[in-house]
């Protein structure tokens, strides 16, 4: 990788202006009273690994966001039949993603995670996005970058992953996919929670990363039971209440009877719908809503409590620097090559590129006078 003396020059500008800034600008502090794994500048955080660049939640993925520079890879977990914890957003092979070893996309539904072992998991290619996913491909596959035979990682993979790069600053935000709420599809194989968190968190303690790993979730009776095993680590509660998203995102049912089975036996009502105080009732070091329901004065209430704030997912520039001047904590994006390119711009701090040119998985990054560009495949270097 060429990278160009002017885009240090403004990297390091950046990180004296950003030690300088105040908490409106975005930049994170720390007491010692709080948890240890939150970041101590902006979270610039790679949903997915990046998933409009590279194919999402793969370890190609999760090596492109470390070479771009990222302070967090943001991922999502399963638990396989053979007690793997595995990364992937959807606890079906996704039919927009996924080839079976027969070489076609899979059928939608046909093959739950949950009830496969790694093995089985092994043998389907996600490095291609299906271009006949419709919505899917319009939105995600046309920046996406194509590599067959990805395969869908494991925790480990990943963990070892970041050892390979020398990465020993990069953050993992990993998320419990778990589904609470028996109206659901996904609910008929979806582990107990308290099984689920124990093999995350054998996981975390075999590679020692107590330091550096986040665990989000929306279903919060995961975040109560990684409270139970481990108070050090660090909890983020998402959360959304979109009701033109249909089912998915009714997960805290401000008005309706009783508690959401979401929150964790919390009625979000008992705090008059307010999540930011339902999440800090959780035990929640962060809370992190959907981004078009964060108002500044959420952030301002967050801080107060003692929490940070880190919405999802955030694509638009414009949207980005909105967030920014509401004082978030950080932000996730699909695009993390544009979140770069707007932190610069406002010299707020971001982390130093790590490369492995000798990895398996370095498919190459440039950046340019301050400009950060995705390279066609193989590619490391810039003119």
């Amino acid at each position: 990788m060429i990278i160009s003396k002017k885009y240090w020059q403004r990297f390091l500008a950046a990180g004296l202006a950003a030690a300088m800034m105040a908490t409106g600008g975005g930049v994170l502090k720390m007491s010692s009273a709080e948890a240890k794994a939150i970041p101590q500048i902006f979270d610039f955080e790679a949903h997915r690994g990046g998933r409009d660049a590279r194919p999402e939640n793969t370890l190609i993925a999760f090596a492109y966001a470390m070479e771009l520079g990222v302070t967090t890879l943001e991922m999502d977990m399963q638990l396989t039949k053979d007690g793997r914890v595995v990364i992937s957003h959807n606890p079906f092979m996704n039919a927009s993603l996924a080839k079976g070893p027969d070489g076609s996309y899979v059928t939608p539904g046909k093959y739950d995670i949950r009830t496969m072992t790694l093995k089985e998991i092994k043998r389907f290619d996600l490095g291609t996005m299906n271009p006949a996913a419709g919505d899917y491909y319009e939105g995600h596959g046309k920046t996406q970058l194509s590599f067959p035979g990805a395969a869908m990682p494991t925790l480990e993979e990943v963990f070892e992953l970041a050892n390979a790069y020398g990465n020993a600053n990069i953050m993992f935000n990993i998320e419990t996919k778990s589904y609470p709420d028996p109206a659901f599809p996904e609910a008929k194989n979806n582990p107990d929670p308290a099984v689920f968190v124990k093999k995350v968190h054998e996981i975390i303690k075999k590679y020692h990363m107590e330091n550096r790993v986040m665990l989000q979730s929306f279903d919060w009776r995961t975040l109560k039971e990684m409270k139970k095993l481990d108070p050090n680590i660090t909890l983020v509660a998402l959360t959304c209440e979109q009701p033109s998203w249909g089912r998915d995102s009714m997960c805290r049912q401000v008005g309706e009877p009783g508690a959401s089975p979401w929150m964790g036996g919390i009625d979000i009502d008992a705090y008059k719908g307010d999540y930011v105080k339902a999440a800090k009732a959780a035990g929640a070091d962060i809370v992190s809503p959907y981004w078009e329901e964060l108002s500044q004065e959420l952030v301002s209430e967050a801080h107060g409590l003692g929490m940070k704030v880190v919405p999802w997912t955030v694509n638009n520039p414009v949207k980005m620097n909105m967030l920014i001047d509401m004082g978030v904590d950080g932000l996730i994006t699909d695009k993390p090559w544009i979140l770069r390119e707007v932190l610069l711009k406002r010299g707020i701090a971001v982390a130093e590129p790590t490369v492995n040119v000798n990895s398996p998985y370095h498919t190459g990054t440039a950046i340019v006078a301050g400009d950060t560009k995705v390279l066609a495949k193989g590619g490391d270097s810039a003119e």
